[in-house]
């Protein structure tokens, strides 16, 4: 039984320490920094209500879709003056086959 205990102590130590690696191969400092950065997390979420967050994205999405409309509207317009420009030179073109 005791020696049950001992490699099961064995291999949560090796597995914590494994942990601690993974973190710090992502750049947190280990469990204890994590824990830390995810308190603060936390505190600084709760300055920030859902409601804002919503209402903030629904903003964002709304001027998106007015900017998509405008970048339409002036490819229509870029259209229009490609087919204004030639039709000039067809009329030249015309006159003088004419």
């Amino acid at each position: 039984m005791f020696d049950q205990m001992r490699r099961q102590t064995e291999d949560v130590v090796r597995y914590y320490g494994e942990l601690n690696r993974r973190f710090a191969g992502s750049g947190v400092d280990g469990i204890p920094r994590l824990l830390e950065l995810s308190q603060q997390i936390e505190r600084a979420m709760g300055a920030v209500g859902s409601q804002e967050l919503e209402w903030f994205g629904s903003e964002i999405k709304q001027l998106v879709d007015r900017l998509v409309e405008m970048e339409s509207q002036l490819k229509r317009l870029r259209d229009l003056k490609v087919v204004l420009d030639a039709a000039p030179e067809r009329s030249e073109f015309q006159r003088s086959r004419g």
